[in-house]
């Protein structure tokens, strides 16, 4: 069967295939404007077409040409006197058959989420109305239902349970230990899960691989840095006094910690390079712990640990980027440990000395005041948010921690 015959047959079959059966009888009219590219054939083409189609007498289609003196006779009308036998011709499943095989596997499906059953009425109905589902089209349930067993393994999975590496875990789900490196099927993931998330969360996770990582599932996991003079607790004692430039350890392996005395002050660090900056060119008793950024769900567990005998003795300070990534990192820290915390060198004094080629990038106040506004309840950022709502300025300078040289809170407490 030649291309163009396959391809006026399937342009037939889209008028008779429906989501509610097969029509088995229709008379279609073939204008130029829906079948432009059989119009635009020569006229050898459309005579081999003719005669190829007029050769398929076991399908029973009466082809109606146009009567015009002196013109090539087009097909005018075609008309089906057997839905189902052309159908069946090109070996097609009918779309209503599709649609009931579909919904009958949505409604075996089962994932232990709080959410799923409202989600498989959403599915339901988009795929009723022959509509995608968060991009998954009905023909691609067997996709969605892999995305929906990585949702249920996050949720599922509890803040203290070890991770395993992404191949490991893609492996266990799979049996394809490279499905989770997919940039698409992981934003598929977080599509189905995005309606779920803290706001902070879905804002700063802003695609699947992010929210991946934020779930402690990564190529390579990476090991929580921080610096602090105590015992840690893990398989067994290590006495961390004894390094200058603290400690990268795997989350889950921290079960415990001894203070030998209480620090000074607890101050998380949202940039790698000024974290490392700090604990070399900072030498006092404060406790220093890098966050990576937006932390990932098992160090926050571990930070927990970390702070929880001293997080409400001690001052506690978070210094990131002055953009509204690291207020919203800020205000997503004091909400999930529950602590009030107190932006550092990221505040509207915070000032840096300009090169004469730096091309300097303004931050609207009104944005940095949304991206804190949901941890207005602590005091320390409550108080930040008011000082920028009488903030003068509608932008502020954008800052980046790395433009700024380490300060310990308690020189910078000397200072004042």
């Amino acid at each position: 069967m030649s291309n163009h015959v396959e391809t006026f047959l399937a342009q037939l079959i889209k008028h008779i295939d429906r989501p509610d059966g097969v029509v088995p009888q229709a008379r279609i009219r073939i204008t130029d404007h829906a079948y432009r590219w059989y119009f635009a054939l020569n006229n050898s083409a459309k005579t081999a077409l003719h005669r190829s189609l007029e050769a398929l007498e076991h399908l029973d289609i009466q082809y109606q040409r146009r009567v015009a003196l002196g013109a090539f006779k087009h097909i005018e009308a075609v008309q089906i006197t057997d839905g189902c036998r052309l159908m069946a011709s090109q070996g097609l499943t009918p779309l209503a058959d599709d649609i009931e095989l579909a919904f009958e596997q949505l409604e075996a499906a089962e994932f232990n989420i709080p959410w799923w059953e409202t989600t498989k009425r959403d599915i339901a109905e988009a795929w009723s109305a022959n509509k995608t589902f968060n991009g998954v089209k009905r023909q691609q349930s067997a996709r969605l239902f892999d995305a929906m067993k990585v949702v249920e393994w996050i949720v599922q999975s509890e803040d203290t349970s070890p991770v395993p590496e992404m191949k490991t875990l893609s492996t266990m789900l799979f049996n394809d230990s490279k499905k989770l490196e997919e940039k698409s099927f992981a934003n598929l993931i977080r599509r189905l899960m995005v309606g779920q998330l803290d706001d902070d969360v879905a804002n700063l996770m802003d695609d699947g691989p992010k929210l991946l990582e934020h779930y402690g599932i990564s190529k390579y996991p990476m090991p929580m840095r921080f610096k602090a003079n105590a015992l840690l607790f893990c398989r067994g004692v290590v006495d961390l006094s004894a390094l200058h430039y603290g400690i990268g350890v795997s989350p889950d392996e921290i079960k415990g910690i001894e203070w030998r005395q209480r620090p000074p002050y607890l101050l998380f660090i949202e940039n790698r390079a000024s974290f490392e900056r700090y604990v070399r060119e900072i030498d006092d008793a404060g406790v220093v712990i890098y966050t990576a950024g937006f932390p990932p769900r098992a160090w926050l567990h571990a930070i927990e640990i970390i702070i929880a005998e001293v997080q409400d003795e001690v001052p506690v300070y978070h210094w990131g980027d002055r953009d509204v990534g690291g207020y919203r990192i800020l205000a997503f820290l004091a909400k999930r440990l529950n602590i009030d915390i107190q932006p550092y060198l990221m505040g509207l004094d915070a000032s840096i000395r300009s090169q004469g080629d730096d091309e300097l990038k303004e931050i609207p106040v009104a944005g940095l005041m949304q991206a804190i506004e949901s941890a207005r309840g602590y005091p320390a950022i409550s108080e930040l948010y008011e000082h920028l709502g009488n903030c003068q300025r509608t932008s502020l300078l954008w800052i980046e921690q790395e433009q700024i040289a380490p300060l310990s809170p308690l020189d910078k407490t000397r200072a004042l």
